[in-house]
């Protein structure tokens, strides 16, 4: 019987992209604790807030669309409060 993981529960990402999407994340909660208008901003308000640059593709070594589709994926969860 498959178990699914309990809700809430920080899980080890298993590839590149899980891991950047979980950082992102992060960063994500921590400026929406910090600046109440966070949570109101556009999508591209909240990429300029992310700043997110050419190191973090570095980092990651996720080619851009692929950081733009994280980061649409944390704006998503983290913005518009929906779960995946």
């Amino acid at each position: 019987m498959n178990k699914s993981p309990d809700v809430g529960k920080a899980t080890k990402p298993r590839t590149v992209y899980e891991k950047a999407v979980q950082d992102f994340t992060e960063t994500a909660q921590q400026l929406a604790r910090l600046n109440q208008h966070f949570r109101q901003a556009s999508f591209s308000e909240f990429e300029m807030l992310m700043g997110l640059d050419d190191e973090v593709l570095k980092r990651y070594g996720l080619p851009k669309p692929t950081v733009k589709r994280a980061l649409l994926e944390v704006y998503q969860t983290v913005v518009l409060n929906q779960q995946r």
